[in-house]
């Protein structure tokens, strides 16, 4: 997997409008040498209804401070007024030359609030494969190849870690949300895990039958990315958790290499 060259996709009207308020307001604090786009956007899956908005910062100098966390603070907050996309924009701060750490917690607007999380090597992987700069160099210092078997080793693992946990939380698959998270997230793992390949949501729904996803569905999880209201019956929904749960805990022991 090596660099790509940066893709010219075209985004939404609206979402190049907040792609450049933020790009303008975190280069005048003068913290951020680089700013990535990555995901959905980058790769012509974005869907206006479900897609966020995800993005990888670099910041220069030394660790962020509580000042300079106010600053970037009330960048986002001030992007955020606009709604609409603005609600699903993600963007992780990593200090330059650091971005092969994994163990690190970083700075990291979530959606409306600013918290703390770790730069994945999948997302490392996502930024170097089809990442695109709103500023900055490219590709940004230190974004360094990561080797397949470590990558597929941290796709395992969360599989078995995270993933695990979740399977077995009876109540959260009654949720559209967790439905179509948690089998589009399979689906892209077994890509990676079996094939040696990243691959968009909208590739991983196409392949949900190769994980024993029923059609109707896999057809609904696609419906839903559409923006479609998709209707289901309280017995449906729960005969419907019930399928996912297995599913998922079938295709965890499998892709994880338990069976």
């Amino acid at each position: 997997m090596t660099v790509a060259t940066p893709r010219e996709p075209t985004f939404p009207a609206e979402v190049a409008a907040i792609l450049d308020h933020l790009t303008a307001g975190l280069t005048r604090t003068g913290l951020v040498d680089g700013l990535y786009l990555y995901g959905s956007l980058t790769t012509g899956d974005y869907s206006p209804a479900r897609s966020d908005i995800d993005l990888v910062a670099v910041t220069v100098g030394a660790e962020l401070r509580k000042p300079d966390l106010g600053r970037l603070r009330a960048v986002h907050e001030d992007v955020a007024d606009a709604g609409g996309p603005a609600e699903r924009l993600n963007c992780l701060y990593a200090r330059a030359g650091t971005l092969r750490d994994a163990e690190r917690l970083r700075p990291y607007w979530y959606g409306d609030h600013l918290t703390e999380w770790h730069l994945k090597k999948m997302t490392v992987a996502e930024l170097r494969h089809a990442g695109r700069p709103l500023h900055g160099p490219w590709p940004p210092a230190g974004l360094g190849v990561v080797p397949l078997d470590e990558l597929q080793a941290a796709v395992r693992a969360e599989l078995a870690g995270y993933w695990r946990g979740k399977a077995w939380r009876r109540h959260i698959w009654l949720e559209d949300v967790w439905v179509d998270f948690g089998l589009v997230t399979l689906s892209r793992a077994a890509a990676l895990l079996r094939d040696r390949e990243l691959i968009t949501k909208s590739q991983a729904i196409g392949r949900l039958g190769d994980l024993g996803v029923p059609a109707d569905l896999a057809d609904e999880i696609r419906r839903r990315r559409a923006g479609d209201d998709v209707e289901i019956s309280a017995p449906a929904r729960t005969v419907r958790a019930q399928l996912a749960r297995r599913i998922m805990i079938d295709g965890i022991r499998t892709l994880a290499g338990e069976d």
